[in-house]
Order: structure tokens, then C-alpha cells, then sequence
């Protein structure tokens, strides 16, 4: 697969999976197939000097090991920012574990978030201590 930038006529896919808004400066990645499908998009959002929100959605999970290292190097190395946030419904168990699996930590949980009853999550990845850029750094 490989892993291309996304025209922002896309990012429905990734607004329609994930449930994220597009705002303004609003960019994305994606990994497509040879024949141009989407099977996973990284998106990123509400950009401060030193971070950004981070959204992933994939149709494919084979699509996470090609886009993984690209998700953490676009905020990190590209855009200089230094930590990345991830939102999540606490009921998702799936990006929950995926949110730790590639070195999230939680850091706050925020009562009825979501709705009542349901918690928001927040995920944090510092550059420091992410393990997808670090042998660009040791290099």
C-alpha cells in the first residue's frame, strides 16, 4: 500500500468512520491500494503551536502497519509540533486498544463527555517518547 496525502474531497471518509470535524487547516494522509482505494486515513486537526488532534480510521487493518510510522512523523517531523491527542469514546474498545497498542498513554477522562454515561478519553503521544520516529532521531 502505499501512503499519499488526501485532497480535502476525501476527508468524508474519514469524517464518516471516525466521526472527527474538518476545521480550518484540517490535513490528512491516507493508504490506498494500487487501484486507489482507501483502506485507512490518519487525520489531523485543531493544530495549536505545539500539537494537533490526531483521527484514524481504517476499512483494512493490514492498512495500520503501512500508515502507522507516516501518522507520527507528519506532526512530529514535518510540522515540528511535539505532542499528538487523540479523542475516544470510552465504549470504543477498539481504538482504545488501538490508541495504547502504538504507545498512547491516557491521560484524563472526562465524565458523561460523550454523552451521559458515557466518558470521553484523551490519548496523548509525546515526540519523545514515541517509538515510531525514534530510530529517525538515534539515526
Amino acid at each position: 500500500m502505499d501512503i499519499i496525502g488526501c485532497h480535502e474531497h476525501e476527508y468524508g471518509w474519514l469524517v464518516e468512520r471516525a466521526g472527527c470535524d474538518v476545521s480550518p487547516g484540517f490535513k490528512a494522509i491516507k493508504a490506498v491500494d494500487k487501484q486507489g482505494k482507501i483502506h485507512g486515513m490518519v487525520g489531523y486537526g485543531n493544530w495549536t503551536a505545539n500539537a494537533c488532534i490526531m483521527h484514524i480510521a481504517l476499512d483494512n487493518p493490514a492498512a495500520l502497519r503501512g500508515i502507522l510510522a507516516w501518522a507520527f512523523r507528519y506532526p512530529f517531523e514535518q510540522c515540528g509540533r511535539n505532542v499528538a491527542i487523540a479523542t475516544v469514546r470510552a465504549k470504543n474498545e477498539r481504538s482504545m486498544r488501538l490508541c495504547k497498542k502504538v504507545g498512547m498513554r491516557e491521560v484524563y477522562r472526562i465524565r458523561d463527555g460523550i454523552e451521559v454515561g458515557e466518558d470521553m478519553v484523551l490519548f496523548e503521544m509525546r515526540s519523545e517518547d514515541c517509538r515510531w520516529i525514534q530510530h529517525r532521531k538515534a539515526a
